[in-house]
This record gives structure tokens, C-alpha cells and sequence, in this order.
């Protein structure tokens, strides 16, 4: 993630929006205070949201890490849903 500095964000915000969409890649604004801010794409954020969710049930990581587990051992199943 990059970081720029606040007054830079304060001379053109639409360009950092603008580059920040199309890296795909959250920029981090920092202020002189400390108290910094993240630009985040949506389709990043709402990845970012998948991924907890995902991750906040512990039955649900144990079944996600045995399928990782299956998956680099090589015993992979075909699942064809019409």
C-alpha cells in the first residue's frame, strides 16, 4: 500500500481518487497529526469484507484450511453446478 501525504491529497483529490482506482490499490493519506486515512477501491473493500466474514466463524476457517490442505496435496474434486 502507498502512502502519500496529506497536503498532496488536499491539492487534487480527484487525481489521487482517480490513481487510486486505477492501481486497485488502497492509498493510505497521511495527515500531520496522525490521523491518517485509507482511499480504498470498493471492489477492494468489499474483498476485504468477504474475507472477514468468511474468517469470523471458526467452524467455517477449520473448513477453509483443510480445503487449502486438500487442494496442495492435489485432491481436487470437479463440482459442476447447472
Amino acid at each position: 500500500m502507498s502512502a502519500i501525504p496529506y497536503s498532496r491529497f488536499r491539492r487534487n483529490p480527484a487525481k489521487v481518487i482517480e490513481d487510486t482506482l486505477d492501481s486497485e490499490k488502497p492509498v493510505t493519506v497521511k495527515r500531520t497529526d496522525g490521523r491518517n486515512f485509507v482511499i480504498v477501491p470498493a471492489r477492494e473493500f468489499e474483498a476485504l469484507e468477504e474475507t472477514a466474514h468468511l474468517l469470523s466463524s471458526p467452524k467455517n476457517v477449520r473448513r477453509l484450511r483443510e480445503s487449502l490442505k486438500q487442494a496442495r496435496a492435489g485432491k481436487l474434486r470437479e463440482i459442476v453446478i447447472k
